[in-house]
């Protein structure tokens, strides 16, 4: 019954599919050629523990160990909510790509394996994602999105569909967004598997009104030739220990209303309010004079329909923090406690917020593992994936990173199905086809 689920991914990022074990295979004849110094300063800086790639590498190649790669490798729980620890780790990934790309001058060993392995594990249809933090210029950029996107078309074939978003940089979104555009004009064969635009990595700092401008231009150029639109997905609130509970519930609704066809985890809007800001010792209480200030003109304007789901808005208030705040420097933080009647009113503006997703059709992925793993979900029974079965609001269970988590998108789905109080029938009900919410429909 659960079959359609585990046949479409819609949230994977490429490189976070290579498993300890690709590693292995792929940097055997040159690992010990590889310059780990960098690679191990960070780690002992983030871990606090010294790392021996080199003795990892031996234990899985030469003795068919793989176990000590694996513990350096794969983020546990152990790693739970700090975002250093999941890239300190997904760093020793980076170094044997580097290593591999300046040896053969691309990445296909690597993406072979993935391909290969989504095909063995009966996926039908995958939208895979990448990101390359070095292209910062048009030429890197193309030989990365470009080596990525034709190996994605060649890979794609009638058993497996597979398709391409290219993950942008919030803080260069559209320049790197014309870079796109040029090379699909350069490479117009490329616009068969690039369906759309990610943004991910970090969230704090950069919320969602700062793509304006991205948006604005996405949408005029999709409507003068709609034959060539591209969607977003668009990771948000999943990392928000920068801001308030309701901005972080604030800006996955802001990030809809820009037009991101689909969001990236989206815990904010799921993970009860007095869990989250239990995670740490005044989780959430301060944040920048800007956000507050973004938090009052977004409440004014949508004080009618807050009040219809029972959240108080007090506008004469809110005006008079308004005037006193606009006196002050945007990046001077601002406090305030919880108690018990805020964090109620928090639990009310999820619920309007995943209406609002419902109403504008928005989809949300969401990652179990990834969400205990890198989102800092204190436990199981806190994962949203509950409260979003609990609402209307449409929604995809996918594997994130399923290389570096050690799982696979069936495991994501048989977790919820065994944690869900429905049946099997129910879930499936509930979760209808995901490839109803591709990027392109599939002919």
């Amino acid at each position: 019954m659960l079959e359609k689920l585990k046949e479409s991914e819609l949230h994977v990022h490429m490189g976070g599919c290579l498993t300890a074990q690709d590693l292995a295979d792929v940097a055997a004849d040159f690992y010990r050629d590889i310059d780990w110094q960098p690679y191990c300063e960070n780690y002992l800086k983030t871990f606090g523990q010294v790392a021996d790639p080199i003795a990892w590498f031996d234990a899985a190649i030469l003795h068919h160990d793989l176990e000590p790669l694996k513990k350096g490798f794969v983020v546990t729980q152990k790693d739970a909510g700090d975002f250093a620890r999941f890239q300190a780790r997904f760093n020793l990934l980076i170094y044997v790509a580097r290593a591999l790309r300046d040896r053969m001058g691309n990445q296909k060993p690597f993406l072979d394996r993935i391909f290969a392995r989504h095909r063995s594990q009966g996926l039908r249809y995958v939208e895979y994602r990448a990101m390359s933090g070095v292209a910062d210029t048009y030429e890197k950029f193309i030989a990365f999105h470009g080596e990525y996107a034709m190996a994605c078309l060649q890979a794609s074939d009638p058993q497996m569909t597979i398709r391409y978003i290219a993950s942008l940089p919030r803080d260069n979104a559209l320049q790197t967004y014309q870079w796109l555009r040029r090379m699909l004009d350069e490479l117009p064969h490329l616009r068969e598997v690039v369906v759309g635009i990610d943004f991910c990595f970090w969230e704090e700092g950069l919320p969602p009104g700062s793509l304006n401008a991205f948006f604005e231009k996405l949408h005029l150029d999709n409507a003068s030739n709609p034959d060539q639109a591209l969607e977003v997905v668009y990771h948000v609130g999943e990392s928000f220990f920068d801001k308030s509970i309701e901005s972080a519930i604030r800006w996955c609704h802001e990030a809809a209303m820009l037009g991101a066809k689909r969001l990236g985890h989206a815990i904010a809007l799921g993970m009860d309010p007095a869990h989250a800001v239990a995670r740490r010792v005044d989780a959430h209480v301060s944040e920048p004079v800007s956000e507050r200030l973004d938090q009052i003109a977004y409440d004014l304007e949508h004080a009618v329909s807050l009040r219809e789901f029972g959240v108080s808005v007090d506008a004469s208030q809110l005006l008079d923090e308004r005037d006193l705040l606009q006196t002050v420097p945007s990046t001077e933080k601002v406090s305030r406690k919880y108690d018990d009647t805020r964090l109620e009113q928090a639990r009310l503006r999820q619920q309007y917020v995943l209406d609002q997703l419902t109403k504008l059709g928005t989809v949300i992925e969401t990652c179990p593992t990834s969400n205990l793993r890198i989102g800092d979900v204190p436990t199981a029974a806190d994962l949203p994936v509950h409260r979003f079965l609990a609402s209307n609001v449409n929604f995809v269970i996918a594997a994130d990173d399923p290389g570096i988590f050690d799982v696979t998108l069936a495991d994501e789905v048989d977790w919820v199905a065994q944690h869900s109080h429905l049946s099997e029938a129910q879930l499936a009900g509930r979760l209808g086809d995901p490839m109803r919410f591709a990027l392109r429909p599939v002919e």
